[in-house]
């Protein structure tokens, strides 16, 4: 009983020191806002002239351009497309993130 107590505090003082470490990014997303859809059927690259603009922003913010340009048609459609950060690198890897799902 000891140990299951034990154990239990220390899962989750881990679980608290995830947490305050990663709180607050869950309100951002990246976007990529491109002249053309066809820009996303493929691997995209910082140097496409399609590509109008791209970053980290808040979420609320990037649903605000989304429903301006593609009546809010969400994160995988239309000409603006955006994923959730779960933590501070989620601009790492943006090229592939928008891949389409097979």
């Amino acid at each position: 009983m000891k140990n299951a107590i034990i154990l239990l505090i220390v899962v989750f003082f881990l679980y608290f020191l995830y947490r305050s470490c990663t709180s607050g990014y869950d309100a951002y997303g990246y976007y990529v806002q491109a002249r053309d859809p066809a820009v996303f059927e493929k691997r995209l690259s910082a140097d496409d002239e399609r590509i109008l603009s791209r970053g980290r922003i808040l979420k609320s913010d990037i649903m605000a351009l989304d429903t301006e340009l593609d009546q809010g048609d969400g994160p995988e459609k239309g000409l603006l497309r955006w994923y959730g950060c779960l933590g501070i690198d989620c601009d790492e890897g943006w090229e592939e993130s928008f891949l389409p799902k097979k």
